[in-house]
């Protein structure tokens, strides 16, 4: 592996806090990956690398935290900070549906550790670049956020990676709406869509 991922020394005339050394690690690997996903003709592998040992860099500080009765939710929030750090790494590179996404993926995550205050913040924020899409497949199923939960459509991406077809990508929507207790003639006709 290249070197230019590898966790950095203090200098000697300052020891760094262990959350200076990740924040300092972490800016390191998001100038490679943000460069990475800049470039076109990024290697994949290498990209998915630098994605892993962002993943492991995150996941051993958030490992090493230690919430107190004053912070209960420390790794939580942390954990979405790391999380939403990522998101603004495609808004910084123009992938503006993967930043939703990634966005999307946080606000779960802020929802299901009851971290209200930055949940309600996010879900603004997302309603209101989500309403600036348009109607591809990708597109819709962010449209789609408040229809179907997040599990149904992260496997709706996962179909869509798989190539399913136009039609039978409208069929599942119309499935999971009626499965989660909506109207699919509604909502999709909210879309400007049709089953």
């Amino acid at each position: 592996m290249n070197n230019e991922y590898e966790p950095t020394s203090p200098s000697p005339e300052h020891e760094l806090s262990h959350g200076e050394q990740f924040t300092l690690d972490l800016d390191r690997v998001n100038a490679v990956i943000e460069s990475m996903l800049s470039n076109d003709s990024t290697d994949p592998a290498e990209l998915k690398e630098a994605w892993a040992v962002r993943a492991v860099l995150a996941e051993e500080f958030v490992g090493s935290l230690e919430p107190t009765s004053e912070n209960p939710t420390l790794r939580a929030r942390v954990q979405f900070d790391i999380m939403v750090d990522k998101a603004i790494l495609f808004e910084k590179t123009g992938d503006q549906l993967r930043y939703l996404e990634d966005l999307d993926a946080a606000e779960e995550f802020a929802y299901n550790e009851n971290l209200i205050e930055v949940t309600e913040s996010l879900t603004e924020e997302l309603d209101e670049k989500i309403a600036e899409l348009g109607t591809s497949p990708s597109e819709i199923i962010m449209k789609l956020r408040r229809h179907i939960d997040f599990a149904n459509r992260d496997y709706l991406r996962e179909l869509l990676a798989d190539g399913m077809t136009y039609e039978d990508f409208l069929g599942n929507v119309y499935g999971m709406i009626l499965e989660e207790g909506g109207d699919p003639d509604e909502v999709l006709g909210q879309l400007g869509l049709t089953e």
